[in-house]
């Protein structure tokens, strides 16, 4: 957009602020705002919110609503939410999810309508640590997952799997940030969009491996433990995660060969163990094979969030 510069006095010059740009972040005359230099640039940006925004929904426009639409409304931004209903169950899949929505609260309730408003504030400065805290939880579960299934034990899984539970809770609170502020770099926003989201699925394919091998544990003759091959592949799908997480902290020239030229050998050995192989390692092949492309996926967006 363009704006043309306005003398006022005799040194000062002054361009005006996009009204909708204001309105979005709750701007009034008093605020203040930062402008920083970038060559032939200036940046102008605000420490403010978006002003809080609101949202009605209704049964009866949208369909059935599920505890996947409050993560959607959650993760878009929205601080006060009205959702009227006809189906009671409707009710229950919003509890069921509203502890996983770190700030939202019901604050009240009448007829076939709830309330429902964020009251967190302190969190969006919080954007790096709640970061740093999904990496480690994904890691956590990628190690966790692995020992279990080498040592075979199985009913450990279950337990497991809560930790994907964390991991949504971390990346949601993340992309609420990002949708309500951007990325601290704000050309950037797309790029550490990807990356949470690619985090996000790793973690589902976890407790997806958590899920295929608990629900057989009480199996005496075990026939739900996977092979020593695909194992092994699990385990270098493993280090290539890792090879990811420890990367994005500490940008390493020979771990970001390592992601380009590991990944199609890896998935050739999965593809050819896939031709072998038959019922539960087969689905496990398959979530091994998703967790060295997710990965990849959440590189590329580290690759051009650091150019």
């Amino acid at each position: 957009m363009k704006r043309r510069i306005v003398q006022h006095g005799s040194s000062s010059l002054t361009i005006t602020l996009p009204i909708k740009w204001v309105k979005k972040f709750g701007l009034k005359k008093g605020d203040e705002i930062q402008v920083e230099e970038a060559g032939p640039m200036l940046q102008v940006s605000t420490q403010q919110a978006i002003a809080a925004a609101r949202k009605k929904v209704s049964t009866t426009d949208y369909g059935i609503f599920t505890k996947n639409n409050l993560s959607h409304l959650y993760q878009l931004g929205y601080d006060e939410l009205e959702i009227s209903f006809d189906d009671p169950k409707t009710l229950d899949e919003i509890k069921a999810r509203l502890p996983e929505c770190v700030g939202y609260e019901i604050i009240d309730q009448k007829d076939n309508t709830i309330f429902i408003k964020s009251i967190a504030t302190t969190l969006e400065s919080e954007f790096d640590t709640i970061l740093r805290k999904s990496f480690l939880i994904t890691n956590e579960l990628a190690k966790n997952v692995l020992q279990a299934l080498e040592q075979k034990n199985y009913k450990k899984l279950s337990e497991i799997r809560n930790l994907e539970y964390l991991n949504n809770k971390f990346t949601d609170i993340c992309i609420r940030i990002l949708t309500k502020r951007g990325y601290k770099i704000p050309n950037r926003t797309m790029q550490m969009y990807e990356i949470l989201k690619s985090i996000e699925r790793i973690a589902d394919e976890f407790k997806h491996i958590c899920d295929l091998f608990s629900k057989g544990s009480k199996d005496k003759d075990n026939k739900n433990k996977p092979d020593p091959e695909t194992l092994k592949l699990f385990k270098d799908a493993i280090d290539y995660y890792n090879a990811f997480s420890t990367m994005f902290y500490k940008f390493d020239p020979h771990l970001k060969k390592k992601i380009y030229l590991e990944r199609p050998v890896m998935l050739q050995k999965c593809k050819s163990q896939l031709t072998k192989s038959k019922g539960q390692n087969s689905i496990f092949l398959h979530h091994i094979i998703e967790i060295i492309e997710k990965t990849y996926q959440a590189a590329g967006g580290y690759f051009a969030l650091v150019l």
